[in-house]
C-alpha cells in the first residue's frame, strides 16, 4: 500500500458544496444556442410544481432532482463529442468561477497533507473530472452514453451518481481506504457523509441540516 493510500481519502460533492454555480443554467444557455431552447424551457416549466412540492417536504427532493437530470440528458441526444466538450468546458468554468473558497481551501489543505481527493458528483463524469483537475483530484460522476459515431445518445450509462449509487462508486474507487472527511450539501449526500470520519454539511438543505444537528456533524455555512 502506498503512503498516499495509507493516509486516506477526502471526498466532496460538487454542485452546491464546492460551488454555488448551477449546472442547469449553463446547460440551458447551451441548448438555446443549439436550437433546443423550447424543449429545455418545457422541461423547466414542467419541473416547477415538483420543485415546489419538494421544498415543502411533500415529495422526495433527491428523487425529483434525479428525474429532472435524466430528462435533461435526453436533450443532449445527437450532439457530438466536440459539442459535449464545449458544454463541459463552459460548466466547469462557471462552477470554478463560483467556487466556495472556504471549502476549496480545506480540500487543498487535506491534499497537501497527503490525502487523496475525490470529487463525487451527480453531474456528468466529464464535469466532475474537469473540476477535479483544478484541485489535483479525481472525479466520480454520472456517465454520459455515446453511440458508435461518438454522439450522445441522450441516456446515461447506469444510474445517476447520487445517494447510494454515489457511495458504491466511491467505495469501488477507493478500494477500502479510510474516508477521512466528506463534504456535501443535500439529503442525497447523507449516505456518503455517514461513512466518513469527519462529515461536513456545507450550506445544507433542510433535511441534511436536521441530520447534521442530530448527529453532531460539523456545519459549514460557507
Amino acid at each position: 500500500m502506498s503512503a498516499m493510500s495509507a493516509i486516506g481519502v477526502v471526498v466532496s460533492d460538487l454542485e452546491g458544496t464546492l460551488t454555488s454555480g448551477e449546472t442547469w443554467r449553463v446547460i440551458g444557455t447551451f441548448l438555446e444556442e443549439h436550437g433546443r431552447g423550447s424543449a429545455y424551457r418545457r422541461l423547466v416549466y414542467a419541473g416547477f410544481p415538483l420543485i415546489a412540492l419538494s421544498r415543502l417536504g411533500l415529495v422526495n427532493s433527491q428523487r425529483v432532482r434525479e428525474q429532472w437530470f435524466v430528462r435533461m440528458t435526453r436533450l443532449l441526444a445527437g450532439l457530438d463529442q466536440s459539442a459535449i466538450g464545449d458544454l463541459v468546458e463552459r460548466v466547469v468554468e462557471s462552477m470554478w468561477a463560483n467556487r466556495r473558497e472556504a471549502v476549496v481551501r480545506e480540500l487543498e489543505a487535506h491534499r497537501q497533507r497527503g490525502a487523496r481527493l475525490i470529487i463525487a458528483s451527480g453531474a456528468y463524469q466529464l464535469i466532475a473530472d474537469g473540476f477535479a483537475q483544478h484541485l489535483g483530484g479525481e472525479g466520480v460522476g454520472s456517465l454520459l452514453e455515446f453511440d458508435s459515431s461518438g454522439c450522445a445518445t441522450g441516456h446515461l450509462v447506469g444510474e445517476v451518481m447520487t445517494g447510494a449509487a454515489k457511495v458504491r462508486r466511491v467505495q469501488e474507487r477507493i478500494d477500502g481506504a479510510r474516508i477521512l472527511a466528506a463534504y456535501g450539501d443535500t439529503e442525497g449526500d447523507i449516505p456518503l457523509l455517514s461513512l466518513s470520519e469527519q462529515p461536513v454539511a456545507v450550506c445544507p438543505d433542510r433535511v441534511l441540516r436536521r441530520v447534521a444537528l442530530a448527529r453532531g456533524w460539523r456545519i459549514l455555512d460557507a
